[in-house]
């Protein structure tokens, strides 16, 4: 745990001050998960999935969503580089581009990106150079990796793109990957507060999963819970956290939205 704290205050250093806005999004990915680093090839043990858990306690599913972030060492990389790069990450999950890769600049900062928006699934594939001082007046730029995978249909397959991706990043040399997986499901009407906890408790017990803390209440409905089924976890305050489940109300559409996400449900809910 000490080389991730370590890592934790090194990225503490590298979004202090006036940056592009889009490093904060950097943070947002991996900051969250930043001590938290998968097992390879599963996720959770054969016989349990977080699809699995989910679906146990839900009849629908909305959306499944896979988010990977990762440092891509401090070599130069030319504007060129970075749209070839992405290029290839798009070629090896089969993800043809159709539309333009965007540049973004703010000085020495800068984010090249393409995005992809269908009916069956949406994503993201993203690199981002970031400045940073090392010594008195000497600095060098890191580069991160992001990719965002969200489908709507054949959810099933998410987790084999996991897997494909880890296996094309670690073979692209980056380092601190980290990921995110998250599951939605939306529910016609507002949900009772029994009918939350009902939900909650039993995609956790799916899990064999322990509540760490919780705020089970109608207006902010949260858990924190850890399971042994994963080697690895989110320490806070001194609690072991791998499992976050969270239940909103859409008043405009009349939806009730169920999250589950591991190790925590990355965007808003």
């Amino acid at each position: 745990m000490d080389d991730m704290n370590n890592y934790r205050s090194q990225l503490q250093q590298l979004f202090r001050g006036k940056k592009l806005k889009v490093t904060m999004y950097v943070l947002g990915v991996l900051w969250i998960s930043v001590i938290m680093q998968f097992v390879v090839n599963s996720i959770f043990q054969p016989n349990k999935n977080i699809l699995e858990a989910f679906v146990g306690a839900n009849s629908d599913v909305s959306s499944f969503e896979v988010e990977m972030a990762a440092e891509y060492g401090t070599n130069y990389l030319s504007e060129a580089d970075k749209k070839e790069l992405i290029q290839y990450l798009a070629s090896e999950i089969g993800l043809h581009l159709d539309q333009p890769i965007t540049i973004n600049r703010d000085n020495n900062d800068s984010e090249v990106f393409v995005t992809k928006k269908g009916k069956n699934a949406e994503s993201l594939i993203k690199v981002v150079s970031v400045e940073q001082e090392v010594a008195s007046g000497l600095s060098e730029t890191k580069h991160f990796i992001i990719i965002r995978l969200k489908l709507f249909h054949n959810i099933d397959s998410i987790l084999a793109y996991r897997s494909l991706l880890e296996d094309v990043l670690q073979e692209l040399g980056v380092s601190n990957l980290q990921t995110n997986m998250q599951i939605t499901g939306n529910y016609e009407g507002k949900l009772s507060l029994e009918q939350m906890n009902s939900l909650a408790d039993s995609m956790i017990d799916n899990l064999e999963g322990t509540v760490a803390y919780a705020n089970r209440q109608e207006g902010l409905f949260t858990i924190y819970a850890y399971t042994g089924l994963l080697d690895e976890y989110v320490n806070s305050m001194n609690t072991k956290i791998n499992i976050h489940v969270a239940i909103s109300y859409d008043e405009s559409s009349d939806i009730t939205r169920v999250y589950l996400g591991t190790p925590v449900i990355s965007g808003g809910y």
